[in-house]
């Protein structure tokens, strides 16, 4: 336990030292923004918490997964964002996590359907730099034991940004606290936290470094997969588009978990206002 939350709490950690790191350049920038229309809509696609509709579908190739690394998997994900607002100074912002698992080893193929996330934040409706926010967070039981926990999950949900010109730093999780004695599948008592750092230029290339820290409180196992990516936002009729390409790595992991490196694609569509 004390190895696993060594590693955890890294992350914790390097977003310390690069707050402290960057904070005299983000606050030396001017308030006169030189970034294009594509440059700002890609950093607001970079806050999970900006209060405008994001749809964004993720790929994770993972080449050794399993405990003999045997396995290969493809992870597909669809998180949109979509703020709904409640009054004139409150709004909620709804986050569905919807994640599609295809594991092969030889010629034995598993289709994982995982349990249907949902992460909220309750979110004051107007931000400049911070955008912070708190809610419940819910965790459906998956349909069987292949597709993960048979519990459902039931927890809150937390996240802070800060977005001076061209950056996003900060980071946002969940913990649940699983709900029902059915453990076959594994259990939803879990800590899920992924912060992050991106810098997009005035001409909208995009460069972002996240990671992605999952704990699991009954095995007392974590893992922490890195992401490094970068891409470009355009806009094609009236709607802003951000690709982002890059190579994950496992810095810590268990023996049923992903290792080593992988890769990571990702499309965002921002709908307009």
């Amino acid at each position: 336990m004390t190895f696993a939350l060594k590693y955890c709490r890294f992350p914790y950690v390097l977003a310390a030292l690069i707050l402290i790191g960057m904070s005299e350049l983000v606050m030396a920038q001017t308030s006169s923004s030189t970034m294009s229309e594509e440059a700002k809509a890609g950093q607001k696609m970079q806050n999970p918490l900006y209060p405008q509709i994001q749809l964004p579908i993720t790929y994770n190739y993972n080449p050794k997964l399993g405990l003999n690394n045997g396995s290969q998997q493809t992870e597909i994900g669809f998180n949109p964002i979509i703020p709904v607002d409640i009054n004139s100074d409150l709004q909620l912002i709804v986050n569905p996590m919807l994640t599609y698992n295809h594991n092969a080893n030889n010629q034995q193929v598993t289709n994982q359907y995982q349990p249907i996330q949902l992460a909220t934040f309750f979110a004051p409706r107007y931000a400049k730099q911070w955008y912070y926010g708190i809610g419940p967070y819910i965790q459906t039981p998956a349909s069987n034991t292949n597709n993960g926990p048979k519990q459902a999950g039931l927890g809150v949900s937390a996240g802070a940004f800060f977005t001076p010109d061209n950056w996003v730093i900060g980071a946002a999780m969940f913990n649940s606290w699983g709900v029902g004695s059915n453990i076959s599948g594994g259990t939803a008592n879990i800590l899920n936290v992924q912060p992050t750092i991106s810098f997009t230029t005035d001409h909208a290339w995009t460069y972002n470094l996240s990671s992605q820290i999952m704990y699991n409180y009954d095995s007392k196992a974590a893992t922490n997969q890195l992401t490094f990516s970068g891409g470009k936002t355009f806009k094609v009729t009236g709607y802003h588009i951000q690709w982002q390409v890059g190579p994950t790595y496992m810095v810590t992991s268990n023996p049923y978990s992903p290792k080593g490196v992988g890769a990571y694609a990702g499309l965002t569509v921002l709908l307009p206002k």
